[in-house]
């Protein structure tokens, strides 16, 4: 048994250079748990649910007042689906909160017979790919959780600062609309996002850049009934344009070459919807809906991923340890299946938070290694073969990615290998069987 610095970190004399001198507030409050989770984005509300589960005494932290936020990972994978299903929630999150699904599509960087992915071919009861916002799935985390004492919400709470002793992280700081609080705990878990706060705060080794040079504009048009279904988009002249189907209106997403920008912006508004026009015509009479750049969100394309997540009494999960690729939707899918390695491996945690079992950390530690490293080079390779196909001298190729229906004879791949885990602890199996039995048997 070792310690839980010993755990997610490594001895305090070798934390020491990470050390800051935080400034003197006057603290309203201070608050106690066994773990102190910052964000509630998808990450941060699996972990804390997960650990509310076990009555190990959690506290959220999220700095926005509710969770509403535009364009945010909408895509629930298989893989996500088959975890929420081990823990009693799939079912009841497809029954309560709209959705689409999608089956059956073609990807966009296969060349000129697209590779059409099939869930069909996944050993699952989700052989689909669901579509839902973002904040109801928040919403609906938020609620399971708020079942269990041991689990606290906090909304409107900025952390700013790391409660540090002797080199350890023991909490956090946080502003809040009454002044500055704190939590004090003997886990800190950073799981704010891709501008993670606490990432900046840790002092870790730089992060290895993955970026892939493009940026997407993010906007919405309505949605007709004559409309194609699932996923429609198309690269040409070294530009993009993904739709991506919504229960009543379309999320377009328009792929630039990294700084140009600037130029569309200057280029005026008219311009730009005649550019949409002539990738996709078919939605050129619903391009009045757009009458105001403010309409529209720019997103920077910046993958990344720490060296190392964590220090002692820090662990980094999701977009705070490594920010992944838009394509695929695969943020969402790796923070989840964090904070479920996390939780396996540091589920031994008692409520005075003392100790846990040195073999579940090694195996964290090796899936994030494994698993987030590999990823990210995959994922890096798929977004060069975008590029390739973005250049000005590639062909036009709009299409269907539900059907695919540019190509006589698409190619078909087993969707398995993409979208569902190889992850050592998507079905707790490197934990052992006391563990699915320990996170499926508290349900009330």
């Amino acid at each position: 048994m070792l310690s839980l610095r010993s755990a997610v970190g490594v001895n305090r004399g070798a934390e020491s250079p990470f050390s800051r001198t935080a400034q003197h507030h006057d603290t309203r409050d201070v608050d106690h748990a066994s773990c102190c989770v910052v964000g509630g984005g998808p990450a941060g509300l699996f972990l804390s649910l997960l650990f509310a589960r076990q009555g190990i005494p959690v506290v959220l932290l999220e700095a926005h007042a509710d969770f509403n936020r535009e364009f945010r990972g909408d895509t629930i994978h298989p893989a996500i689906l088959q975890l929420l299903d081990e823990i009693g929630l799939a079912d009841g999150l497809l029954s309560t909160v709209a959705h689409t699904r999608l089956r059956r599509f073609a990807t966009p960087i296969s060349g000129r017979v697209p590779l059409v992915l099939d869930f069909g071919n996944l050993r699952s009861r989700f052989s689909f790919m669901a579509f839902m916002r973002q904040a109801d799935f928040l919403e609906f985390l938020a609620t399971e959780a708020g079942r269990y004492p041991s689990f606290r919400l906090v909304m409107g709470a900025n952390a700013r600062e790391l409660i540090e002793e002797e080199g350890v992280v023991r909490g956090v700081r946080y502003q809040a609309a009454d002044g500055w609080r704190a939590v004090r705990a003997v886990l800190t878990v950073g799981a704010d996002g891709r501008f993670s706060r606490l990432r900046q705060l840790a002092g870790l080794p730089p992060a290895v850049k993955t970026s892939a040079p493009m940026d997407i504009l993010w906007f919405r048009l309505s949605r007709q009934d004559r409309d194609p279904e699932g996923v429609v988009g198309g690269f040409s002249m070294g530009r993009g344009l993904i739709m991506l189907e919504r229960t009543d209106y379309w999320q377009v997403g328009y792929v630039l070459p990294k700084g140009i920008y600037q130029q569309v912006h200057a280029d005026g508004l008219e311009a730009f919807k005649a550019s949409l026009a002539a990738r996709m015509p078919w939605i050129a009479e619903r391009l009045d809906e757009l009458h105001d750049w403010k309409q529209r969100s720019l997103v920077s394309v910046e993958a990344d991923r720490l060296p190392r997540w964590y220090r002692a009494g820090l662990l980094l999960i999701g977009d705070a340890a490594h920010v992944m690729s838009p394509l695929g939707g695969n943020g969402i899918n790796y923070a989840i299946q964090d904070a479920a390695a996390a939780a396996n491996a540091l589920w031994p945690l008692s409520s005075n938070g003392t100790e846990t079992h040195a073999k579940h950390s090694c195996q964290y530690r090796w899936w994030r290694r494994e698993s987030i490293g590999g990823s990210s080079e995959r994922a890096d390779r798929r977004q060069r073969r975008l590029r390739r196909r973005c250049q000005p001298n590639s062909s036009p190729t709009p299409r269907n990615w539900r059907t695919g229906t540019t190509a006589d004879h698409p190619r078909t791949s087993n969707s398995r290998a993409i979208f569902t885990s190889t992850m050592p602890t998507l079905s707790w199996s490197k934990c052992g069987a006391a563990h699915r039995t320990s996170w499926g048997s508290r349900s009330s």
